[in-house]
């Protein structure tokens, strides 16, 4: 019975794991899809800007799944002390990245109100 628990969750974080990378290599295909149509009906400038802002929330997406990936694996097959830190250092990395990425594209620190 553990066996089989064991195996559905090394499923699923595979899963989480292929989701996340897809989600990122699908996400950039269509923002630079999407900016190389816009660029004539918009102008450079304002299609680039939605071509950042695109790819940001896809990478912020991406690696929220792949941080649920990684929380599972790390908590269910191998919590030593060791990999316990390296998944804080992971997700202190990444809520930095998503805090500079939505100060990029917002203008704001995530805890300030957005600018009129």
């Amino acid at each position: 019975m553990l066996e089989a628990v064991i195996d559905e969750l090394r499923l699923l974080t595979q899963a989480l794991e292929a989701t996340g990378a897809f989600a990122l290599i699908i996400g950039f295909v269509i923002a630079t899809s999407r900016c190389i149509l816009e660029i004539k009906p918009l102008g450079a400038t304002q299609a680039i800007e939605g071509y950042r802002q695109a790819i940001g929330r896809v990478v912020l997406i991406g690696l929220e799944i792949l941080v649920a990936a990684t929380i599972i694996k790390t908590v269910t097959f191998d919590p030593t002390i060791e990999n316990m830190g390296l998944l804080a250092l992971m997700v202190a990395i990444r809520t930095g990245l998503g805090w500079s990425m939505v100060l990029e594209m917002d203008g704001c620190w995530p805890w300030q109100k957005r600018s009129a």
